[in-house]
């Protein structure tokens, strides 16, 4: 039995851990590639205008299919932190790391949902 201010022996809190610092490239790579996409996608598509001749990128469907794109990476990146968790929880790891992986990414993809897309699609929508 355990005593007040002891700590229990499955307690690693304080200790370096690599799980964590995994979990944090992660995190940082899947940001780093869904918002570039999104940067990307958006120049790529300011090139459109009233008289654009660019069929690569201005086409209701391409708009569409390059704004989902960001948010799609973080979706899958978010989601595959999940798993990660699942599985450090399940090898008796530091799973907090990945979770807080996965729910980082997911807020990100809300962001790029509610702030990119609309702007990427919306003029094509409205016509």
């Amino acid at each position: 039995m355990q005593t007040m201010g002891e700590r229990p022996p499955d307690d690693r809190l304080g200790q370096d851990d690599s799980e964590v610092r995994a979990a944090i490239r992660f995190a940082l790579a899947g940001a780093v590639a869904g918002i570039g996409f999104v940067i990307v996608a958006a120049l790529w598509i300011s090139t459109c205008g009233p008289a654009a001749v660019d069929t690569a990128a201005c086409g209701p469907p391409q708009r569409t299919l390059l704004a989902m794109g960001g948010p799609a990476i973080l979706f899958a990146a978010g989601l595959w932190a999940f798993v990660r968790t699942y599985r450090v929880w399940r090898d008796r790891g530091t799973w907090w790391g990945w979770h807080g992986a996965g729910w980082f990414l997911l807020t990100l993809m809300v962001l790029a949902l509610s702030m990119a897309v609309p702007p990427m699609v919306g003029p094509v929508m409205a016509v």
